[in-house]
């Protein structure tokens, strides 16, 4: 387990955002000319992770740690469902990638018949009173705009498959009762301490019970407090650590499908990089050695 090993944060935090700056960018400038809205999805899906990752590094930065009077302990803990929002946004592309004509309009597809059908279930509850109608009106004007302006008809949403969620994709065996190898990699996520993070987001027992003391340390003594604030820094790196992960997954998943040029950014080398300097971690060199090991020799990314 990653609690019994550090690597240094510096080998790659920074290095990691800036790589995947590189991926969003190419995206949105190069996969966009032949993918339409389905690069600009893509582009926006590695821009949370980005963020997210961005945001967990600003909470925990040690210059804030000791310098903000109002920081407190349990900010690290209580963000670190947002690992488990990454992972969604690694699933996501990674389905999408399996065929872009096919899934990529379908993850629009699905969102707006989801859209729609929560606004119909809000007109059936709130239709008629006044502080409502103008703003349900408002709302389905905005998707039927959005649908048209995707390509797409409103007509399509009646028979557009449901977007799955990771637990039901991965978990869902397809023809023969197999799993294929993509789902058989995002299972992974879904055991061992990654499956954390799902419990956290949902705040069961489970989930909460490690982690509770940090919410309720005024209900300690005042002399053992320390021992609270002394398992922090292992905590906060570890999983800091495995929300670097996530990204690195995403970038060398996009840079896998798009075999974008090195015009100078060094891709392929930077993602090698990242990948050693992590590697280390045992629940990440499973995803290294489960998938990107072999995929990335597949697709000429190794050093």
């Amino acid at each position: 387990m990653s609690t019994d090993i550090h690597v240094n944060a510096g080998t790659f935090q920074i290095q990691l955002g800036k790589l995947a700056e590189v991926l969003a960018q190419k995206l949105k400038r190069e996969a966009t000319k032949h993918l339409g809205f389905i690069g600009l999805d893509l582009h926006v899906l590695i821009r949370q992770a980005m963020w997210t990752y961005s945001l967990l590094f600003y909470l925990n930065a040690k210059e804030r740690r000791d310098t903000d009077s109002n920081w407190r302990d349990a900010y690290t803990i209580v963000t670190l469902p947002l690992v488990r929002n990454m992972i969604d946004c690694l699933f996501n592309i990674t389905l999408i990638l399996e065929d872009p004509a096919v899934y990529g309009p379908c993850f629009r597809l699905g969102g707006f018949k989801k859209m729609q059908a929560v606004l119909t279930e809000d007109e059936k509850r709130y239709s008629g009173k006044p502080e409502w109608d103008e703003w349900l009106t408002q709302r389905r004007d905005a998707i039927d705009m959005s649908v048209r302006s995707s390509g797409m008809k409103m007509a399509d949403l009646a028979s557009a498959p449901d977007w799955p969620t990771l637990g039901r994709y991965a978990k869902a065996p397809g023809p023969g009762a197999t799993f294929s190898p993509h789902q058989k990699f995002l299972r992974t996520f879904l055991y061992g301490p990654w499956r954390e993070y799902s419990a956290l987001a949902h705040a069961t027992f489970e989930g909460l019970s490690d982690k509770a003391l940090f919410y309720m340390e005024d209900s300690v003594p005042i002399d053992e407090r320390h021992k609270i604030s002394d398992s922090r820094p292992l905590i906060m790196s570890t999983h800091l650590s495995r929300a670097a992960a996530v990204l690195l997954c995403i970038v060398t998943e996009l840079q896998a499908h798009f075999r974008f040029d090195d015009d100078g950014t060094h891709i392929n080398e930077r993602i090698n990089e990242m990948w050693k300097a992590l590697v280390a971690i045992p629940e990440i060199k499973e995803l290294y050695d489960t998938r990107y090991k072999q995929l990335m020799k597949d697709r000429g990314i190794n050093s």
